[in-house]
C-alpha cells in the first residue's frame, strides 16, 4: 500500500458511501427520469422553432442531439447545451471551489466562504460559528442546485446538509447565506442578452389540501399540462424542510384559499410564474461589470448569477454579489418566464450569432438552399416533421445512462 494513505482510503470509502445512497433512491431516479423526458421533448420543440425562425435545416437523432445547418455551415446542440466553450473550459468553471479562488483574486464580491470536507467538519463548523445562516453546497459533480442546503443555522442541519453535498463530490463549500432575490445575467461573448429575477417555487392554498398534496398537483401540473410550466420537479428536500421549519409551517398544514406558501428558500425548482424578465431593469454598472468578468474569464456563452437586494442599482458589495458562474447556463428559464411579452429569443440570437460569425460551427458539405417553410426539405403537413428521426422505444436513453441524476 506504498503512496496510499489512510486519507485517501478514508475519503475513497465516504464518497462511495454516499453515492451509494444517492443510487439507492430509487423512486427519486425514476422521477428524474421522467423530467428528462419532458425536457428533451421541450427543447426538440425549442431548437425546431429556432430553425424555423433563422430559415436553417434541422434534424434530431436518438441520443438527444440536433443538428442545425445553414449555408454549409452545421452546428449542434443537446438540450441546453450548445458548441462555444470547449471541455476544459467546463470543468474549471463547473468546479465551484476553483471559480471562486479565481473570482477572488479578480477582486469580485462574492459571499464569505471556506472549503471543507466530511473529515475535517470542525473547519465548517467554526465557520458557523462567525455567521448567522449559512449555506453548503458541492464544489462540482452537480448543477441545478441538487446538493445544495439553504437556511443552516445549527451543528446539526450542518452535518445533515454536509452529508448529502458529499454524495457529489469530496470536497464541500460553506458560505454566508446572502439577502436578496436571485437574478441570472445571460451574457454572450460579453454581451448582456437577458435577465431574468428567480424567485423560491411556491403552492396556492384551496382551503382543502395540505401544503404535501399541494406539492403533488403542482408535480402532477408539470408533467402533464401544456404549455410547459417547468423542467424539473418540485421536491420536498433538506432546503425545504429547513425553511418550512424557519417559518414554523408544516407539510400537514392546510393553507386557507388563495394562500401563497413558499416551499423552499432555493429557486432551482421554481415554474414559469417565478421567473421574471427584467433585463430593462439592470443597471448599467451591474451590466457593464459582469460583461468585463466574463471577457477576462474568457467565456463565451455564460450565465452569472448575482443575488442583489436591488438589480436597478450599482453593483456595491452591500446591494449585490456574484454567488455563481454557469458556462451551462438553461435557455428554458428565459423562456418560461412570468412576463412572456418582454421575453428574448435567446436561443435564436445565440445560434444566428454562431452561424453568422462562423462560431462553434463546422463547414459540412457545399452550402444548399433551403426550401420555404420546410424543415430537411420536407412538407410540413399538420405541423410534422416526416424526416424526423424516432428514438427507439424502451430502455435507458444514452444520455441517461450517463448521468441519471442530471436535470438541470
Amino acid at each position: 500500500m506504498s503512496g496510499i494513505s489512510l486519507r485517501m482510503i478514508t475519503t475513497t470509502l465516504w464518497r462511495a458511501w454516499y453515492r451509494l445512497f444517492f443510487f439507492a433512491d430509487l423512486p427519486g431516479i425514476a422521477r428524474l427520469l421522467q423530467y428528462r423526458k419532458l425536457r428533451q421533448s421541450y427543447y426538440d420543440e425549442l431548437w425546431q422553432g429556432v430553425a424555423e425562425k433563422l430559415v436553417a435545416d434541422i434534424r434530431h437523432d436518438q441520443f438527444g442531439y440536433s443538428r442545425i445547418s445553414r449555408n454549409g455551415l452545421v452546428t449542434f446542440v443537446k438540450q441546453y447545451q450548445v458548441m462555444l466553450e470547449d471541455h476544459l473550459m467546463l470543468k474549471v468553471m463547473g468546479d465551484k471551489a476553483m471559480t471562486y479562488s479565481l473570482l477572488s483574486e479578480m477582486g469580485v464580491p462574492l459571499a464569505r466562504h471556506c472549503l471543507f470536507s466530511m473529515q475535517n467538519l470542525d473547519v465548517a463548523e467554526a465557520f458557523l460559528a462567525n455567521e448567522k445562516t449559512v449555506v453548503v453546497k458541492p464544489a462540482s459533480g452537480t448543477g441545478g442546485g441538487r446538493g445544495v442546503t439553504t437556511g443552516i443555522d445549527t451543528i446539526s442541519q450542518l452535518i445533515s446538509a454536509a452529508r448529502l453535498a458529499a454524495r457529489f463530490d469530496h470536497t464541500l463549500i460553506v458560505e454566508e447565506q446572502l439577502q436578496g432575490a436571485s437574478f441570472r445575467l445571460l451574457y454572450l461573448d460579453g454581451k448582456l442578452i437577458d435577465a431574468i429575477r428567480r424567485d423560491p417555487p411556491v403552492v396556492v392554498g384551496d382551503g382543502v389540501a395540505t401544503i404535501k398534496k399541494l406539492v403533488g398537483r403542482e408535480n402532477a401540473r408539470r408533467k402533464n399540462e401544456m404549455p410547459f410550466r417547468a423542467l424539473s420537479p418540485l421536491v420536498v428536500d433538506k432546503d425545504a424542510r429547513n425553511w418550512m421549519q424557519e417559518q414554523g409551517i408544516s407539510l400537514s398544514d392546510i393553507p386557507e384559499t388563495g394562500q401563497i406558501v413558499q416551499i423552499k428558500r432555493a429557486v432551482n425548482e421554481n415554474d414559469r410564474s417565478g421567473n421574471v424578465n427584467v433585463t430593462a431593469r439592470v443597471h448599467p454598472d451591474i451590466e457593464q461589470q459582469c460583461g468585463e468578468l466574463v471577457r477576462k474569464l474568457g467565456a463565451r456563452f455564460v450565465g452569472v448569477d448575482l443575488i442583489c437586494k436591488d438589480i436597478s442599482q450599482p453593483l456595491d458589495p452591500e446591494n449585490c454579489r456574484i454567488s455563481e458562474i454557469n458556462t451551462t447556463p438553461g435557455l428554458h428559464h428565459h423562456y418560461l418566464v412570468a412576463n412572456p411579452e418582454e421575453a428574448n429569443p435567446v436561443a435564436e440570437m445565440v445560434i444566428d450569432y454562431m452561424l453568422s460569425n462562423r462560431i462553434g460551427v463546422m463547414e459540412v458539405g457545399a452550402a444548399r438552399q433551403r426550401a420555404p417553410n420546410t424543415v430537411n426539405g420536407n412538407d410540413q403537413k399538420n405541423g410534422k416533421n416526416r424526416n424526423r428521426l424516432i428514438r427507439p422505444s424502451g430502455g435507458l436513453e444514452k444520455s441517461e445512462q450517463e448521468d441519471v441524476h442530471e436535470y438541470s
